[in-house]
């Protein structure tokens, strides 16, 4: 097996965690890293023993001589990033979301399928190991006949930490709740038809969401949403004589006709680190090495049809709630 020399872009929290996950797979070593925080960058360095620590991509491409990138930014700094990254012609790893709009996401898209670049955004919930044991108790049984997707945000807690940019915020739907509507594509396939009521108390994209859409795989998708009312994330499977729930999405319960329920229990790598990282991980060194990409793995074109379907739920968010304001 050819050992791979990976470059990281990035050394905050989010670093780590795919460090520690490159860790627990053979063959694979981190052999540069940047960041626009020198200081920061220097201490992962250190911590991981990554023997080229630089203040610009091009230095540590030069100096490390990688086989493949990972983009690792901030949010407000992915597109800017990602779209020199791909200058360098690497296989390249995007944290999500690949840009802040989906506008950004397909000019990424558009540029790396001009410059012949593989590449995978870090959908890691993709790789949950209950979600792929819950898909195949389904299908076990028969076929799939819906998918819930609860995502609520907690918007009031999310905008009273001071940590993101007036930017980031507005755009929360691309943002962060990208990652429970990716997982109506991920368990059911590409949505065929969409029906959608978006309201918004205060933010501008709107802060209520409810969708139901025919899903390719022949089921149901519901996505329901409300960000000023305490909840969480959920996640639903309704097959035959099975309903299959993640609550929250770490764990997981089955209950069958007879409406006894087991515990999912996940895979012990979903125990080591967070769940998800090292099979998502083992994904990327996959397409490095074979160059084709394996479902589930989703590249910036995906990434761009889960920011249109976010965009879709959104488009009616001119309805505004009665009584709510209205906010620029």
């Amino acid at each position: 097996m050819k050992s791979l020399k990976l470059g990281l872009i990035g050394a905050g929290g989010i670093a780590r965690l795919h460090l520690d996950a490159m860790q627990k797979i053979d063959g694979l070593k981190a052999v540069g890293l940047t960041s626009r925080s020198l200081p920061a960058a220097k201490q992962l360095a250190t911590d991981y023993q990554i023997p080229v620590c630089t203040e610009s991509v091009d230095e540590m491409v030069a100096q490390a001589k990688p086989d493949a990138l990972l983009v690792l930014v901030s949010v407000d700094q992915m597109f800017a990033v990602t779209k020199k990254a791909l200058g360098f012609g690497l296989p390249l790893f995007v944290e999500k979301p690949a840009g802040i709009s989906p506008e950004e996401n397909l000019e990424l898209a558009e540029s790396a399928k001009e410059q012949g670049v593989k590449t995978m955004v870090g959908f890691n919930r993709r790789y949950y190991s209950i979600f792929h044991k819950g898909i195949k108790l389904i299908r076990e049984r028969g076929s799939l006949l819906g998918v819930l997707v609860e995502g609520h945000e907690r918007m009031p807690q999310v905008r009273g930490m001071n940590r993101f940019s007036d930017l980031v915020l507005n755009e929360w739907l691309y943002a962060n709740s990208i990652h429970t509507i990716d997982l109506l594509r991920f368990f059911g396939g590409e949505p065929l038809h969409i029906e959608s009521i978006a309201h918004r108390l205060h933010e501008p994209r709107g802060d209520q969401f409810g969708a139901i859409m025919e899903l390719e795989s022949g089921g149901i998708g519901q996505y329901i949403a409300h960000w000023y009312s305490p909840g969480g994330w959920r996640v639903v499977l309704y097959g035959e004589g099975l309903t299959v729930e993640f609550k929250p999405l770490e764990q997981g319960r089955f209950t069958d006709e007879d409406f006894k329920s087991q515990e999912i229990v996940p895979d012990e790598e979903d125990l080591q680190l967070k769940p998800g990282f090292i099979r998502q991980m083992q994904a990327f060194a996959d397409l490095v090495r074979e160059g084709k990409a394996a479902w589930p793995l989703q590249d910036l074109e995906g990434s761009y049809r889960t920011m249109v379907l976010a965009q879709t739920i959104s488009s009616s968010v001119g309805l505004s709630h009665p009584g709510g304001e209205r906010r620029a």
